[in-house]
């Protein structure tokens, strides 16, 4: 009976979004490591809430950013339903404040949905546009220990920048630990380029090729709508590709700077909380982890 529950419970988890190819059953982040609580305390995660409240953990179906204290930034096509209809609040639950998806402590910090807001033009046969947020029905402490606001990029990040990307990923395959993987921002004309095993033009303005070409390092299905840190700012929001860490296709991510001025005008420009020493640890935590993998 366990074992029926517990597939069925996956099973809601993968129908909720599933917007990454997943030929490659790796549902997860693939070439990665241990996220560092320090670099990602921006980092949510996005369940159904029936789901969760039934067993915490297992409602978990994308991943999110805390741009405001009461603001959560991620994928149009996580607040979807199968007919792209936009899911009412009551849907959502919203979990932040630590690295485990399962284990609940004294910084965990769950929060309900007030308001559920989708890109007017977003584009559920290409991904143009995929880009929404979460207003939480309560604001998250400003100097919280565990989950603190991310800067948004005002500039999109330059060719060649090394970023990382962060997530749980979804199905039998989460991770109970929220895991990490460095990428490298790909020139978009490379990746849109017709004579190359890539997307042949299909990529349009607002999105940014986010991996490797040799493939290996990815985001993949359950970490959509995750954060891509550049420098210690949200550069990027996980949207889609083909298959997880293929040869010849990076990722695509929604450019933050790109829809950095619909973002503010339509949930992050109110009660924006991001105070200095947010800013500066974010920053010196990027710098920590590059460090230590140099080491």
């Amino acid at each position: 009976m366990y074992q029926t529950v517990a597939c069925f419970l996956a099973l809601v988890a993968l129908a909720v979004a599933s917007p990454l190819d997943v030929d490659n059953t790796e549902s997860r982040i693939v070439g990665g490591f241990p996220a560092l609580a320090a670099s990602t305390r921006h980092q949510v995660s996005i369940r159904h809430r029936s789901t969760d409240e039934g067993r915490f953990g297992s409602g978990h179906f994308c991943g999110g950013s805390l741009v405001n204290n009461r603001t959560v930034l991620t994928a149009a096509h996580c607040l979807v339903d199968e007919r792209d209809k936009k899911r009412p609040a009551t849907f959502f639950r919203v979990v932040g404040g630590g690295t485990s998806r399962i284990v609940q402590t004294e910084d965990t910090v769950v929060r309900k949905v007030s308001r559920v807001v989708v890109h007017e033009r977003y584009n559920p046969n290409n991904f143009d546009n995929d880009v929404g947020l979460l207003i939480l029905d309560e604001p998250v402490p400003a100097r919280h220990p565990a989950l603190r606001t991310i800067p948004m990029a005002s500039v999109s990040p330059s060719t060649l920048s090394v970023c990382q990307t962060s997530g749980w990923g979804t199905t039998k395959y989460t991770t109970i630990e929220l895991r990490a993987v460095y990428v490298t921002v790909q020139h978009i004309a490379l990746c849109n380029a017709k004579l190359l095993l890539s997307y042949q033009g299909s990529l349009l303005p607002g999105m940014l090729c986010v991996g490797e070409f040799q493939g290996g390092r990815d985001a993949c299905q359950g970490d959509s709508g995750g954060p891509l840190v550049c420098a210690g700012l949200l550069a990027g929001i996980v949207s889609h590709g083909t298959g997880c860490g293929e040869p010849g296709y990076p990722g695509i991510y929604a450019d933050v700077a790109y829809y950095r001025d619909w973002i503010l005008r339509n949930g992050a420009g109110s009660g924006f909380r991001m105070p200095v020493v947010s800013l500066v640890m974010s920053v010196l935590a990027y710098f920590f982890v590059k460090l230590r993998d140099r080491w």
